[in-house]
């Protein structure tokens, strides 16, 4: 009679399998990312007001609260930005591309890294040198909205370079008006066609 636990003849007992050097490099691994995914809950750790500290301070992926939605702005917002003035004071908002060929977000942050390292007049000296030559050959005409755009920049005089503080109020609620900034510095000035200078001007 053959008992449950005996073992067939010719036939070896099960044993586990040994742990190799592969096996632990492969939990080390899973461990690591477990952690990266779980690092961001440290942000939700402590006392309410260091918790928004933390989390603002870094983005919080993957329980995400990113700055660019989600801080708060207090209903305000600085920004350096380019504008062209015609010879009868209207502001022109100038493409993006006057100073490189990147996206819009890539070049505003390059002008506000521009205008903080203070490099305002060479940003100003771009824009105006840009306009010029793009009077010297003739692209101002057709009707697309490029061309459009190009008859409208046509009639600026020159360029500022400036740093404008906007109230989200007041700019969301003026519709389709462009509406001046609550207050302005004027970091650099340059005429179409000239050499651009260094200022420090508040304009509103």
């Amino acid at each position: 009679m053959i008992t449950p636990h005996s073992h067939s003849p010719g036939t070896k007992p099960e044993t586990a399998v040994p742990v190799t050097a592969r096996d632990l490099w492969a939990l080390a691994g899973y461990t690591a990312f477990a952690g990266v995914l779980l690092a961001p809950l440290r942000h939700y750790v402590g006392k309410p007001k260091q918790v928004r500290r933390a989390k603002f301070k870094h983005d919080s992926f993957p329980l995400s609260t990113y700055p660019m939605f989600s801080t708060d702005r207090k209903g305000r917002i600085i920004v350096p930005h380019v504008v062209g003035l015609t010879a009868e004071g209207e502001r022109i908002f100038l493409h993006h591309r006057h100073y490189g060929t990147g996206g819009l977000n890539q070049v505003r942050k390059q002008i506000a890294r521009g205008v903080r390292g203070g490099h305002a007049a060479a940003i100003a000296q771009r824009y105006a040198d840009s306009l010029a030559a793009e009077r010297q050959e003739g692209r101002v005409n057709g009707s697309s909205a490029g061309a459009i755009r190009r008859r409208r920049e046509a009639a600026v005089v020159s360029v500022l370079v400036v740093r404008s503080r906007f109230i989200f109020a007041d700019y969301f609620s003026a519709g389709e008006h462009s509406i001046l900034p609550k207050e302005e510095t004027v970091r650099a000035r340059c005429v179409v066609g000239g050499t651009a200078e260094l200022v420090e001007e508040p304009t509103a």
